[in-house]
């Protein structure tokens, strides 16, 4: 469980990488922490590997239960798109009492949310590695799961430029609306939250064309929140803060950003 302190904003919950189609206990673990019990959630961020649909209707449910006033986005991870065709993230229905970030932004009174999955362009691994071995999920020895996704003929980067230009447009509406804007990706926009070597897994774990978008723009995001890799990380090396949760399968790890 991590606390941050912001300035100026409403307090937001980000819960990341719970996986309960596996993992059936980690929302009661995630929303049985201490800290969590003494807070009032303005935003509820649920950040992808959530599990299957069910999961994530069920994690709404629970979430606004226990702060029936907040807002909640959520977006998917790359888990869900197994044995699924990638263009679905453009197609989800989303619980009642939430917003799926790759539809719309979630509009608040004092924030908006600009959210998506992310996908990966290859930017974070090893430029060593030939792109063949990236686009076949093999090198060596090692491989990657996510060659279960139905890419449509597509390559990863071309999928990362298409999410990427979405997220534009969405984020180029958030600024336009003249609040704080918060970010929330499952994948990461910047290699500096990842927390790993550069290394055959880490190409799976990077698109940076948004954070491209993101620092060609001003003012930037009041915070960003990510997951993914599992691997706690806090930098502001960009000059606002990044966050990556890193809630693992049998560590549950939430933040709290709070006024």
């Amino acid at each position: 469980m991590t606390t941050w302190k912001g300035c100026g904003m409403p307090t937001i919950v980000h819960l990341t990488d719970l996986h309960l189609d596996e993992w059936l206990n980690n929302l009661e673990i995630a929303l049985g922490f201490e800290e969590l019990r003494e807070i009032t959630a303005d935003v509820v961020l649920i950040g992808g590997d959530n599990g299957m649909p069910d999961d994530v209707a069920r994690t709404v449910g629970e979430v606004r239960e226990r702060w029936p006033s907040c807002s909640v986005g959520w977006v998917m991870g790359n888990h869900e798109l197994w044995h699924q065709r990638y263009d679905i993230l453009w197609k989800q229905p989303s619980p009642e009492g939430a917003v799926y970030l790759e539809e719309r932004n979630l509009e608040t009174p004092s924030c908006t949310v600009v959210g998506s999955y992310g996908h990966y362009d290859y930017s974070g691994g090893d430029p060593e590695i030939p792109v063949e071995d990236y686009e076949a999920y093999r090198h060596g020895g090692l491989g990657w799961n996510d060659w279960l996704i139905d890419r449509r003929g597509k390559t990863n980067p071309e999928i990362a430029a298409e999410v990427a230009h979405r997220f534009e447009r969405r984020y180029d509406a958030a600024l336009a609306r003249g609040r704080p804007v918060i970010v929330v990706t499952h994948t990461l926009p910047f290699v500096e939250l990842c927390g790993w070597p550069r290394s055959f897994y880490g190409a799976y774990g990077t698109n940076s064309l948004l954070g491209k978008i993101i620092l060609a723009r001003d003012p930037k995001p009041a915070a960003l929140f990510c997951g993914h890799t599992h691997k706690p990380l806090r930098t502001e090396v960009f000059g606002f803060p990044m966050i990556n949760t890193g809630s693992d399968y049998e560590e549950v790890r939430v933040t709290v950003w709070e006024l």
